[in-house]
């Protein structure tokens, strides 16, 4: 079930809002100010947040502006509502890193809509985010892999050849194996040691 946190002065319009949602399957909480608001996205960590613009104390912009600058919570996304939003406070809010806005009054359609819009983007956004990584993760592998299999072979293919024919090997001829065998595991060594290196 996925979450949203409604962010609003008026509990009449936190309580339609969450009624809307809960109606259609979300789960929601709900904060009377941006501070509240900001403290319950860390502790909670919702899937959205929807907020008003226009609140007593920390408003709406500051309230995003906290939001944003988290590295738990930051690309939360984040729809305003607002009662009357002109071109300039509609840029702001955009420019500020909201994601969307609802303007009240609003139908329970125009508030789903806008709510699994943002959730559908988010889920592309981390499905891209997760594919990246995979890439990453699996060329990181075949690099290892490439990096581990020559001194491991050298290791193996000396070690091998020094047991079929020990009885038979000069001392010069082992030194040289052995010298060979040290390389490969300083190669492997300094491999894991730059592996650790933050």
């Amino acid at each position: 079930m996925q979450s949203v946190l409604i962010i609003d002065d008026s509990e009449e319009i936190r309580n339609v809002i969450a009624k809307t949602l809960d109606y259609f399957g979300f789960y929601t909480r709900e904060a009377k100010d941006g501070m509240t608001g900001v403290q319950v996205a860390l502790d909670w960590r919702p899937d959205l947040i929807i907020c008003d613009v226009r609140m007593p104390g920390m408003d709406g912009y500051r309230t995003l502006s906290a939001i944003r600058e988290s590295p738990v919570i930051g690309t939360t996304p984040f729809i305003f509502l607002t009662a009357a939003m002109d071109r300039n406070d509609m840029r702001r809010g955009m420019s500020s890193g909201a994601d969307d806005y609802l303007t009240k009054p609003f139908a329970p359609e125009e508030l789903l809509e806008a709510v699994t819009a943002r959730l559908a983007k988010q889920a592309e956004l981390q499905c891209e985010i997760y594919k990246k990584a995979e890439k990453l993760r699996q060329n990181i592998v075949h690099l290892l892999s490439r990096e581990m299999t020559g001194p491991l072979d050298g290791i193996l293919g000396l070690s091998s050849s020094m047991i079929r024919e020990y009885a038979a090997l000069q001392p010069e001829q082992v030194l040289v194996n052995v010298r060979q065998i040290n390389e490969s595991v300083q190669r492997l060594n300094q491999l894991a040691k730059s592996l650790d290196t933050p």
